[in-house]
């Protein structure tokens, strides 16, 4: 019997980088666009900003929240979250549950950067540590943004009414 049966350590089955690997960053977007929609917000996917892309952007008339997703490489996320920063008031990483543990365990370096962390698992999203406000914003670029993706405005002319008259009055022809 070898020496090392005895000193093998139980590790955590969802800590485990073959855990993560059927997991593709691609499978977080759909629990996180739900999460953002439910709380009424809508959701852009891959959006440029500044030579940057953002993953997820959630918009809301009273809020642009920006989500740098990743499988495990939460520093690299953290540092892309942070530039997002000059132009979202709020920015977070999400990860999938294993690596969002991970994660948590160097929270002082998210609190510090004001940027919060969500976990994915199980098509569920869960707020490890909320964002802070943007210590680099740039409300201008912010505007910019939020114009950017907010929905084009109809017509007036788009909803006739039954008598054919169109909000502007009647009809000259």
């Amino acid at each position: 019997m070898r020496l090392s049966h005895f000193h093998r350590t139980r590790r955590n089955p969802y800590a485990t980088r073959a855990h993560d690997a059927h997991v593709r960053e691609s499978d977080l977007l759909p629990p996180l666009v739900r999460h953002f929609e439910a709380l009424r917000f809508r959701t852009v996917a891959e959006v440029p900003v500044a030579r940057r892309r953002a993953d997820l952007v959630a918009v809301s008339d009273a809020a642009l929240v920006a989500v740098e997703l990743k499988l495990t490489r939460w520093r690299q996320a953290l540092r892309q979250a942070v530039a997002y920063q000059v132009w979202a008031p709020e920015a977070y990483v999400a990860l999938p549950f294993p690596s969002a543990i991970r994660a948590a365990r160097h929270r002082h370096r998210f609190e510090v950067e004001g940027v919060g962390l969500l976990a994915v698992l199980d098509g569920d999203v869960r707020i490890f540590l909320p964002a802070g406000p943007s210590p680099r914003l740039f409300p201008a670029l912010s505007e910019s943004v939020r114009r950017r993706l907010a929905p084009p405005a109809l017509p007036l002319d788009a909803f006739p009414t039954s008598s054919g008259e169109r909000f502007y009055g009647p009809c000259r022809m």
